[in-house]
């Protein structure tokens, strides 16, 4: 393996992690904006409500779409993960498959130096 095959998997594997991280960080602002619009829709619901089980009714269903939004959110994240893992472990194996280890380990080398006899003392 050459120095610049070298460079160009790290850059394709910094790629990767940039594109995980960016998609992550749109996700959770995406999730963010979502929330406060949920909040802003149960603050100015709450104007009009005329006995207490009536509070408790819509105070359960913004719970419910909470845990929902959340729970979509989290699969989104987990989504990312699996991808950017999934690139990054195809990368690494592609890497792996590349490398050459017969020169740091001597494997491709021949027996050119003579072997010392048994009754020779150093």
């Amino acid at each position: 393996m050459n120095t610049p095959t070298a460079f160009t998997e790290m850059k394709k594997a910094q790629d990767i992690l940039m594109e995980a991280i960016d998609k992550s960080a749109r996700t959770n602002l995406e999730s963010i904006e979502k929330l406060l619009e949920l909040n802003k829709d149960r603050l100015s619901g709450l104007s009009d409500v005329s006995n207490p089980s009536d509070l408790i009714a819509r105070q359960s269903a913004a719970f419910k779409e909470y845990a929902e939004h959340l729970s979509a959110h989290m699969e989104a994240l987990a989504a990312i993960g699996t991808e950017s893992r999934e690139q990054l472990t195809e990368l690494g194996q592609e890497f792996a498959k590349s490398m050459d280890f017969s020169s740091m380990f001597g494997m491709g080398e021949t027996a050119s130096k003579p072997k010392p006899k048994a009754g020779a003392k150093s």
